[in-house]
């Protein structure tokens, strides 16, 4: 399954997102990818949700297989819907 997100953050996606990005991930057993202009990264690694460059209003695909992928996307899009991360 997927779905897309908007990035609201007015910093984008900087460490502190990216690594609750990143536990969310790993609430799901199989692959979660982000996907962000033709390029699509793992989202359970920290160097990889980084790479991806996610600045605020940008539009970040986010797709999983497997258990918990529903509640994983649904976890991930929480944090992109974020204004400020602490």
């Amino acid at each position: 399954m997927e779905k897309s997100f908007i990035v609201m953050n007015p910093t984008g996606i900087h460490a502190r997102p990216a690594k609750k990005i990143v536990e969310a991930a790993k609430l799901c057993s199989g692959a979660v990818l982000l996907e962000k202009d033709d390029k699509k990264v793992s989202a359970k690694s920290l160097v990889n949700v980084l790479a991806i460059g996610a600045k605020h209003g940008d539009t970040v695909t986010v797709s999983a297989e497997g258990d918990q992928a529903e509640a994983a996307i649904e976890a991930i899009g929480t944090v992109f819907a974020a204004v400020e991360v602490h």
